[in-house]
């Protein structure tokens, strides 16, 4: 078992960090990329009530349910259909629902956990930029076709 990890930062003394606190921070973390791993973690560790952590496994589901629900239908899924002009809106909120939704559960369990307000943010800047990343690959992974040009 771990006895601790030593964090600095500029112009402090090294902190040492708690297997309870890394738990927590990664939980927070995963929670905003893979959620369901994130909130495995969650629900492993005691740092948070059974209320935070239902609060926290409501949102990313909901996310998914309002996605489905707004999911364009035809060659990619099965939802509501949006009339052409409102077919950019229903894309936002599909987004926005999919990967919105963890991070703000990320946020609550690092606000709720009692982790540095830096420690989140970057948490949350790292998850943003990993999904981008994801983003940006699967767009440029579309165009791409396996075996020609």
């Amino acid at each position: 078992m771990m006895r601790g990890s030593t964090l600095s930062s500029r112009g402090t003394a090294p902190r040492e960090w708690s297997d309870q606190e890394l738990l927590a921070a990664v939980a927070v973390g995963a929670t905003a990329v893979l959620w369901p791993i994130g909130l495995l973690l969650a629900w492993a560790s005691g740092r948070w009530r059974l209320a935070d952590k239902l609060i926290a496994t409501a949102l990313p589901v909901a996310g998914v349910a309002l996605s489905l629900l707004v999911l364009p239908s035809g060659e990619r899924g099965f939802g509501l259909s949006a009339p052409s002009g409102l077919a950019v809106g229903a894309e936002v909120a599909h987004y926005a629902a999919l990967m919105g939704a963890p991070l703000l559960a990320a946020v609550y369990l690092g606000v709720r956990g009692g982790l540095p307000r830096r420690l989140v943010v970057g948490l949350v800047v790292l998850a943003l930029v990993v999904l981008a990343l994801g983003q940006v690959a699967f767009l440029l992974g579309a165009r791409l076709h396996p075996g020609g040009m």
